[in-house]
């Protein structure tokens, strides 16, 4: 099912993009993460072990709650410390 997702991290960016899956929403999450720490090491104010464990959490959650919500059609949020993940399930090309 196609999905609209967005996710913040609050000291450090947001964004947002429509993708196939659940699996492709975690796999640009994670890409996400990476290239945070990657650029923003020392600078983001998130530190690197505390966003890591936050990811791992929403991770989790993406791939059982949320994958239960939009196969029930049904827009689904999390937080975790600093990160933010929503899953929106689409119809065409609009985040809903």
């Amino acid at each position: 099912m196609a999905l609209w997702m967005t996710w913040t991290i609050t000291s450090a960016a947001s964004a947002g993009e429509s993708v196939d899956d659940v699996e492709g929403a975690v796999r640009a999450f994670d890409r996400s993460v990476q290239q945070i720490l990657d650029r923003f090491p020392a600078t983001s104010g998130v530190p690197a072990a505390v966003l890591r464990d936050a990811a791992r959490d929403i991770r989790t959650r993406m791939l059982s709650d949320g994958r239960a919500a939009v196969e029930r059609g049904e827009r689904w949020s999390a937080a975790a410390g600093e990160v933010d993940v929503t899953l929106v399930p689409r119809d065409g090309d609009s985040p809903g």
